[in-house]
Parts: C-alpha cells; sequence; structure tokens
C-alpha cells in the first residue's frame, strides 16, 4: 500500500495561509552522518570504527568510491568492485546505514569504510574528497548514481521541487564530477562513471524534475569526456533504460542490478585506444526507451 502511494506522497504542495505558503512534501527522514567512518578490512576484526591503515598491494585495483550508495544498484557495484579486490569508499547520507554492508565486504575487500555526504552540497563534497585522499589516496574509479525525483505535471510543479530534484541529479554529479577530476589529474589516470536513465535522453509528461537534472548530468559527462580523456581520465554515461530488481519482482522486466554492474567494471577497464562515452542498457526483453 505505502509502496503504491509513495510517489504520489512524494509530490511538492502548498498551502495559503494568508500572505504566507507553506510547501512541503512527504519524505523519508535520512539523518547525515558527516565524518562517521565504519571500516573492515580481511581479517578477524572486521567491524572498526576507525580508519584502516592497509597498504595496497602491486596488483590492486586500486581505490573505488561509489556516491550514492544504496540497495540494488550501490550494493551489487560494491559487491563485484570488493570480490575484484578494489579498496573501497561508499558514500550516502546516512554512513551508518551501512554497517551491515561493510561487514559483508570485509572478507574480500583490502579495506572498505562508509562515510556519510550530502553530495548537493559543495563543502561537504570538497571535505569529503580531501578526507579520501589523506587517508585513501586519489580513486581509481569515481561513480555517480544518486538520483531523486518527485513526478508531477509540469505546470503544477513548484519551484522547491523542482530544484530539489535538480540538485541531487545534476549539481551533485558535477561537484562529484568536477573534484574527482581535479583529484586525478595530476596521476594521469582514472575513470568517472555517471549512471543516468530513460529519463537522461527523453522527457516524459510527468517526470519533468527526472529529466531536466538527468539531461544536465548526461551533457556534464559529455563536455567532461571532451576535456578529461586527453589527459588520460575516462568520463562515461551509463543509461538504464530498466526498472533495476531490488528484491521485490515485478510483472515488466527488470535488469539485475549485478549485470549492470558489470558493465560499470567493464568500461572502467577498457584499454585507452577504445574508450566509452556513453552506453545504453537494458534486459533483452525489454521495449527500448520504455522506463524514466
Amino acid at each position: 500500500m505505502i509502496a503504491a502511494l509513495w510517489p504520489w506522497m512524494k509530490r511538492w504542495r502548498s498551502i495559503a495561509v494568508g500572505p504566507v505558503s507553506f510547501v512541503y512534501s512527504f519524505r523519508r527522514r535520512v539523518r547525515i552522518t558527516r565524518g562517521r567512518v565504519i571500516s573492515g578490512t580481511r581479517g578477524p576484526s572486521q567491524h572498526l570504527l576507525h580508519r584502516v591503515a592497509e597498504s595496497s598491494t602491486l596488483d590492486s585495483p586500486g581505490l573505488a568510491l561509489i556516491v550514492g550508495t544504496g540497495p540494488g544498484f550501490g550494493y551489487a557495484l560494491a559487491r563485484r568492485l570488493a570480490k575484484e579486490g578494489f579498496r573501497l569508499v561508499l558514500v550516502c547520507r546516512d554512513a551508518a546505514r551501512l554497517s551491515g554492508l561493510i561487514d559483508e565486504l570485509a572478507s574480500c575487500s583490502p579495506s572498505v569504510a562508509a562515510i556519510g555526504c550530502d553530495a548537493t552540497s559543495e563543502s561537504q563534497v570538497d571535505a569529503l574528497f580531501r578526507r579520501i585522499e589523506l587517508e585513501y589516496g586519489a580513486p581509481a574509479l569515481v561513480v555517480y548514481s544518486l538520483q531523486d525525483f518527485g513526478p508531477g505535471k509540469a505546470l503544477d510543479i513548484s519551484t522547491s521541487a523542482f530544484e530539489s530534484c535538480w540538485r541531487h541529479n545534476c549539481l551533485g554529479a558535477f561537484l562529484v564530477g568536477r573534484t574527482a577530476g581535479r583529484m586525478m589529474r595530476p596521476r594521469k589516470e582514472g575513470s568517472i562513471v555517471f549512471v543516468g536513465s530513460t529519463s537522461s535522453l527523453v522527457g516524459r509528461a510527468g517526470h519533468l524534475n527526472l529529466a531536466v537534472g538527468k539531461f544536465g548530468q548526461r551533457a556534464l559527462a559529455q563536455v567532461l569526456s571532451q576535456e578529461l580523456w586527453s589527459e588520460g581520465i575516462h568520463v562515461a554515461h551509463i543509461m538504464v533504460d530498466a526498472d533495476i530488481f531490488e528484491g521485490e519482482k515485478h510483472p515488466h522486466p527488470q535488469a539485475d542490478p549485478d549485470h549492470i554492474a558489470y558493465s560499470v567494471l567493464a568500461v572502467h577497464r577498457q584499454p585507452k585506444t577504445a574508450w566509452t562515452s556513453e552506453m545504453d542498457l537494458r534486459p533483452a526483453n525489454e521495449r527500448f526507451w520504455q522506463h524514466c
């Protein structure tokens, strides 16, 4: 019942009381745990509340940063990268909720940490990357998979709703992409992957809040690709034209999040003479450009 009502509840509304208007929407309360790190490492101790100081080996694929780590794709990507030997930093607003995943990954990743951060805040993103560089070094792979959406017709959408979705889908991508590029530039290597959706390419009625931000994220990826490829930094945009399976099956086709993670890793591992700038993913039994 709640799952069916949730998209409707997330619509922004306003109530006028005399000269004052109250703008509101129903949102899940998320506590930002800035500065808290939960780390794990191979060995008997799998849950620590301090940084694990472990140097990477020569054959290590390096450090991977996932911004917007959540159930479904985010968890699947973290699991796949951990199995491949990446050191991991997982970022979401409330790092404490990733403690179970951290414990799971600690047995196969050289080191894994969760850090709370609001990716739409310039100061928090800057502080996040400074901390990562100081404690873990420059990342080899940065994936931005944050998405926000509140449905509504264009003439009914409030400015607050429009701005909120744009900040998560576009501004955050800019802040993370810019800061990651600056950190990777001196080493002349690294990959930045933006995860988009059907709305990155197609604007549909009722989905303005998603399409505008995702269109902007795609433009950002195209510009960064042209500016950073020659400096050894691989920037790619991956559009997921599908509903992603998150534990609940639906009658329509769904993409396996682990298979999406496989494609992200494949893009990161492409040789420099054959880089991908954009890729679209969907199940074989899915019609093209049907999801948002």
